[in-house]
């Protein structure tokens, strides 16, 4: 793989851990990135014990390198009562992997200072032109030639379409407002994670981040909200007032300035390939680009980073062949990434239906088949 070169799109997880794979591989690297900063969000997030796995083959330990805190047990609950309980030991399988609670902008440290030297970061550039004749990306000014392209360009990729044009992006109808509390703000907490489910698609998840504090995300109908971060605020204590403690101290807790949101949306269907060969070259989606599932089940993270391990694996796998190495990689990986969007997308429309339809779900469904369901989706382990 010595000389060869690559260009990834898009400076997220899913691309700076690609970057990372390719660099150790031998290749020289153009990492384009629209933002003028490489800088993480400052939000809190679950890395399940796949999603550690894939950092741990990329050279990171996920809590000594990037602070992330294990979890030891998880809730999900209704507005009313506990619905099921599991332990974090059952997510990590036979290995003994946790799953971690972890602070997006000291994943993204601790992604950044493991590029290579041979990973050129070219901030400040948005990526308008895919040459799909003579490989290359490039912006209005620019051209980068390359071997491999790689489009970790985010949900709403404009490579994508090229590659899948029949899985759009969708809009799933709701919002999710996230906030970071430090710790000497945090509550006290009585579990590690818990998702609450209420009515009228409200849902409520706040999870420990340790030394860092605590994280909190509310998810609630209706589109972005154009009002002033004090606004916010009292929208989200009026939206969940009546729910049980500790809801109410997190959202106390927090300040307008900490608050953050975002639209809810999700590629539907998955992509039937994640590649395009190009010569003796190719294109490859990586991350929310490729799959960007529905977020309520928390995998976005996880399987961007198993992605990118997964290329590394089918690159040694067939080092002279560009396009036999990405046939493998979609080999590898559509079956994983179906079962978890599948199920992602499911579990939405659950957690979407009318007042008590959620709730009655949640008493009637066995918690043996939500911890089995949950342990499906940390099974993942890097090829060989």
């Amino acid at each position: 793989m010595q000389n060869r070169r690559a260009v990834v799109v898009g400076a997220g997880v899913a691309g700076l851990a690609s970057a990372i794979v390719l660099s150790n591989l031998g290749w020289r690297v153009a990492l384009l990135e629209r933002r003028e900063r490489l800088k993480g969000d400052d939000l809190g997030m679950i890395l399940w014990a796949s999603g550690v796995r894939a950092l741990r083959a990329l050279g990171v330990d996920a809590t000594l390198d990037a602070s992330g805190t294990p979890v030891d047990r998880f809730e999900i609950r209704s507005e009313e009562r506990l619905s099921s309980s599991f332990s974090a030991a059952l997510l990590g399988a036979d290995d003994g992997t946790p799953s971690v609670m972890i602070h997006n902008a000291m994943l993204y440290e601790a992604l950044v200072s493991r590029l290579g030297d041979s990973v050129q970061v070219f901030p400040a550039t948005q990526v308008d032109r895919i040459d799909m004749v003579d490989l290359a990306a490039g912006d209005a000014s620019r051209r980068w030639d390359a071997d491999l392209v790689v489009a970790a360009d985010g949900i709403d990729s404009p490579t994508r379409p090229l590659i899948a044009p029949g899985s759009p992006t969708v809009d799933a109808g709701v919002v999710v407002f996230r906030g970071i509390i430090p710790a000497h703000r945090a509550p006290e907490r009585t579990t590690d994670a818990v998702e609450i489910y209420g009515p009228d698609r409200r849902r409520f998840g706040y999870g420990d981040l340790g030394h860092a504090g605590a994280c909190w995300w509310a998810t609630v109908p209706g589109g972005m909200r154009p009002e002033s971060p004090q606004i916010q605020h009292e929208l989200i204590n009026r939206w969940f007032a009546d729910w049980p403690d500790p809801v109410g101290k997190f959202i106390a807790a927090t300040r307008p300035s900490e608050l953050t949101q975002q639209p809810v949306r999700y590629v539907w269907p998955v992509p039937v390939r994640l590649h395009q060969p190009v010569g003796n070259g190719g294109i490859a989606l990586m991350g929310d680009a490729a799959h960007g599932v529905a977020p309520i089940l928390a995998q976005g993270a996880s399987l961007a980073l198993e992605d990118a391990v997964t290329l590394g694996w089918a690159l040694r796998r067939s080092p002279e062949s560009v396009p036999d190495a990405l046939a493998s990689f979609d080999r590898a990986r559509l079956a994983r990434v179906k079962r978890v969007a599948r199920l992602s997308r499911r579990v939405h429309t659950i957690a979407s239906g009318g007042r008590g339809v959620t709730r009655g779900l949640l008493r009637a469904v066995p918690d043996s088949w939500v911890q089995n369901q949950a342990a499906s989706l940390s099974d993942w382990q890097p090829p060989r």
